[in-house]
This record gives structure tokens, C-alpha cells and sequence, in this order.
């Protein structure tokens, strides 16, 4: 990807993972503007580098559930563990 592709496309990550959540869509909206006045072949240039930010998101996204299944886990395991205390002091 050119460098001055690959600057605002990294700009645009930066701004976005720092960003407080009512800056977000005013970030976005600026860069989709600037995204969508480029050429095609400007476009497919960056397209690898979307494929690789999608791909890191599912993985964290895969992460996720599975430290919720843990966690929801967890949560059952102490809610047996209080029901049995609770039917032994009956």
C-alpha cells in the first residue's frame, strides 16, 4: 500500500481505538468521506489491509466468547456451591 494510503488508514485506526464513543461516528464519517472519494485501484490497494483488521476483530471476538463461556461457567459453579450451603443450614 502506498505510504500516504497506509498514513491515513493508520491515522484512522488510531483515532478510533482512542477515541471516546461519542467521537466515533464524527471520526468515522470523515474518513468514510475521504475512503470514498478515492479510485478503485487506491481501494484494492488497502483491501489486504481491511482483510487483516477484520480477520484480528473476529479473533478477539472468538476470545471474547470464550472468556464469557468461562465466566458463565464460573457464575454456575458459585451458584451450586451457595445452593448447597443454602440446603445444608436447612
Amino acid at each position: 500500500m502506498r505510504i500516504e494510503l497506509r498514513n491515513r488508514v493508520d491515522a484512522y485506526m488510531a483515532q478510533i481505538r482512542t477515541a471516546d464513543t461519542s467521537e466515533i461516528p464524527e471520526i468515522k464519517s470523515t474518513f468514510f468521506e475521504w475512503y470514498n472519494s478515492v479510485s478503485d485501484e487506491d481501494r484494492a490497494e488497502m483491501e489486504p489491509f481491511w482483510d487483516e483488521v477484520k480477520k484480528e476483530a473476529w479473533e478477539v471476538i472468538a476470545e471474547i466468547k470464550e472468556l464469557m463461556k468461562e465466566l458463565i461457567t464460573l457464575k454456575e459453579e458459585e451458584l451450586a456451591e451457595a445452593r448447597k450451603l443454602i440446603d445444608a443450614t436447612n
